[in-house]
This record gives C-alpha cells, structure tokens and sequence, in this order.
C-alpha cells in the first residue's frame, strides 16, 4: 500500500525522524530534512497541537528563544504503527 497524499507522507516522514532523533532540536530536523526553518516550524507546531510530539527539555542559550528538544508521545507513535508497512 502506498501513501498517495503528500501532507500525510511528509507528516510521517517528520514523525519518523523525530522518533529516530529524539531527542530532537528544531535544528537537527531542519537540516536532516532538507527544509526550511518555516515548514520545520509549521509541521512542529501542527504534531504539538495534535498531541503526535512532546517537549522534552528546554535549555536557554544566548538567543532570545530557548532550545527545545522534541519527542514522540504515544499518540504519534501509534500512529506510524498504522501505517508501518505503508510505503511513504
């Protein structure tokens, strides 16, 4: 079986990552993905909101925002388990 639409592909791939990362920065996902910082944001922000990723620690540096590192909750992991034998 194959995944034919693309935000749900991308949204599997990002929770795939941040499973294999975690914990995760903002930056390491960026970068592993090959994508801007504005989609990076918009896909952490969207799994935050649905429950799919959790904030795991927070560590102030010398920018204005603080570092967060990010892990799948068990919401998200379920969900690849749905689709595990699925085909991105």
């Amino acid at each position: 079986m194959v995944v034919r639409n693309p935000g749900l592909r991308t949204l599997l791939s990002f929770l795939r990552l941040v499973g294999e990362k975690a914990p995760a920065t903002f930056t390491q996902l960026s970068k592993e993905r090959r994508r801007a910082y504005g989609m990076v944001g918009s896909y952490i922000g969207f799994c935050l909101r649905k429950g799919l990723i959790r904030v795991v620690n927070v560590t102030h540096t010398r920018g204005p925002r603080p570092s967060k590192q990010y892990d799948l909750t068990e919401r998200g992991s379920q969900l690849l388990k749905l689709f595990e034998g699925v085909e991105p």
